[in-house]
């Protein structure tokens, strides 16, 4: 019987973001090496098979970029679906193919984006394997665990097969979902244990068999694929495609069929299904830095430095992920990189808003030393509260809906709800001259600010030839000039910018003390150095 090789590679590419996106998910990239890891998912099937005996199965929008990076493949053998459906329904289209081509063949079910370090060894399994396979068993490889993981399924072995190519075999006993670490943990000591590796090995007729056994509405479909291909009707696939339903094959069919062996090796297997395992397939320096690019470095230890492009200095960093891209920079603890892909979702969020949002008016200059006296001039004590609020301590409208007393540290501090934020003593002082004038406290809500849009209706009023949204703008632009300028944070950055610190416009949440996003501690060195430089700051107003 002759082998066949389906390599699946239709991943849409978060889990290693911001460096794989969802145009260039990880199969295209090189990530661990010179060669893409779709190339090298290639390369390692050359001994066994030749690239007709190879066919790629993915994402319709990525065909062209497969035949870029694989020339030597057939055309005819990059099958393209038009929408994902799962794992069964693209195996199931990959079958057709060869079965086309031999319907007496085996087909080797493999991954696109793994790494495999033992390559001698994985091509003997996939003969042992293969071998079985011909006997009519579904047969899957299981990676030997070494840690209790609970980022993958896992495979309980039964009864002992005999030997085959000198590997063991074994018949499953139950494919387990995803479990939690305690029992992760239980399994990794039972020893009857595999991780799944998503890699399967069966006869072309036998797998379309079980789906249509097992998954009778995937197997009708395929069969209304395979005549409207063979009428010429290519035009009536799409719709019977898109009313499959999404399934992955180990759901579908693998759960629940008959003769299912498990061959357990252990051949260097890594799906590098985050930042933390690109972490671990990398060279470390003496420090246990990975690094991909320039890293200049003081203190640091542990950490994945991937910055292709441009130099990264890092001091006094352990136990971080660093990568770096044309458009985004990611920062986050080693230990948390599974949760990347949520903020990949966030970040396409946030693409969204800004495509679909009305064109932003130009940056805001500051505030002159005129117009700041004429804001201040003739008005009621607890406006210019208001607005000391907003133009000398940089607080936005929202933090001073629903302000009351309690809100308030008479050391220079004010609770908002994303935590305790300085007060310089200029906006001190404009509380304390409110609260003699009126011989009141805030012992309540103050009336005229139960809402933003009160706040901001009094600004208008202020400024009534200027949106009140503009004025709050000029004036946090207004203080991140005076806090650029006067403090010693400001002056730092402006002597590596340069010539170009003239015309810089640093953002008031980049700068010290607003780049801290709370403090908790109003009386240590820190919160002090925080005060200070604020009111340095506003000293210049």
């Amino acid at each position: 019987m002759k082998h066949y090789a389906l390599i699946m590679a239709g991943g849409s590419g978060t889990r290693l973001w911001p460096r794989s996106r969802v145009d260039q998910p990880k199969q295209f990239l090189d990530l661990v090496g010179n060669a893409t890891m779709l190339q090298q998912s290639f390369t390692r099937l050359s001994p066994l098979l030749e690239p007709a005996q190879i066919f790629i199965v993915t994402n319709a929008a990525y065909t062209a970029r497969v035949a870029e990076q694989l020339p030597e493949l057939p055309p005819e053998n990059i099958l393209g679906e038009s929408e994902p459906r799962g794992t069964a329904a693209a195996i199931g289209l990959g079958a057709l193919a060869i079965r086309e081509r031999d319907p007496e063949g085996i087909m080797m079910v493999l991954t696109a984006d793994h790494l495999i370090a033992d390559t001698t060894l994985f091509r003997r399994a996939l003969a042992a394997a293969a071998a079985l396979a011909a006997e009519d068993w579904l047969v899957t490889l299981g990676i030997q665990p070494d840690a209790p993981e609970t980022g993958y399924g896992y495979i309980e072995r039964a009864d002992a097969l005999p030997q085959v190519n000198g590997l063991d075999a074994y018949r499953v006993a139950r494919f387990v979902e995803k479990p939690s670490f305690a029992r992760a943990q239980e399994f990794l000591a039972s020893g009857a244990y595999t991780w799944n590796s998503g890699m399967f090995i069966w006869k072309v007729a036998r797998i379309l068999d079980e789906i249509q056994t097992q998954m009778p509405a995937l197997g009708n479909a395929l069969n209304e694929i395979t005549a409207l291909r063979a009428s010429g009707a290519q035009d009536k696939i799409l719709p019977v495609w898109r009313d499959i339903q999404t399934e992955t094959i180990d759901y579908g069919v693998m759960e629940h069929a008959q003769r299912v062996a498990v061959l357990p090796v252990n051949i260097g297997w890594n799906d590098v299904g985050s930042w933390a395992a690109v972490y671990d397939v990398l060279p470390k320096d003496k420090t246990g830095n990975a690094v991909v690019g320039t890293h200049v470095t003081l203190d640091s230890q542990r950490n994945l430095i991937y910055a292709p492009k441009r130099a990264v200095a890092t001091f006094g960093l352990s136990d971080f992920v660093v990568v770096d891209t044309d458009d985004v920079l990611l920062i986050c603890p080693r230990e948390r990189t599974q949760e990347v892909k949520q903020l990949a979702g966030k970040y396409a969020e946030h693409l969204k808003q800004i495509q679909t949002a009305p064109t932003a008016p130009q940056t805001t200059e500051p505030l002159t030393i005129s117009q700041m006296r004429a804001l201040f001039e003739n008005i009621p004590a607890e406006h210019a509260v208001l607005l000391s609020f907003i133009l000398h301590a940089g607080l936005a409208p929202q933090d001073l809906v629903a302000l009351q007393e309690k809100d308030v540290d008479s050391r220079g501090w004010i609770h908002t709800k994303s935590g305790w934020r300085p007060l310089p003593d200029r906006t001190l002082a404009e509380l304390l001259t409110w609260q003699r004038a009126s011989n009141e406290t805030i012992a309540r809500t103050v009336p005229q600010w139960e809402s933003v849009n009160a706040i901001m209706q009094i600004i208008a009023e202020l400024r009534p030839s200027v949106k009140p949204e503009q004025t709050v703008e000029q004036a946090h632009e207004t203080l991140a000039n005076a806090l650029f300028t006067a403090t010693e944070e400001g002056k730092w950055i402006r002597s590596v910018l340069g010539a170009d610190a003239a015309s810089a416009r640093m953002p008031l949440e980049t700068l010290f003390p607003f780049s801290i996003p709370d403090f908790q501690v109003r009386d240590d060195d820190f919160a002090r150095s925080a005060r200070a430089a604020l009111n340095h700051a506003v000293a210049t107003l």
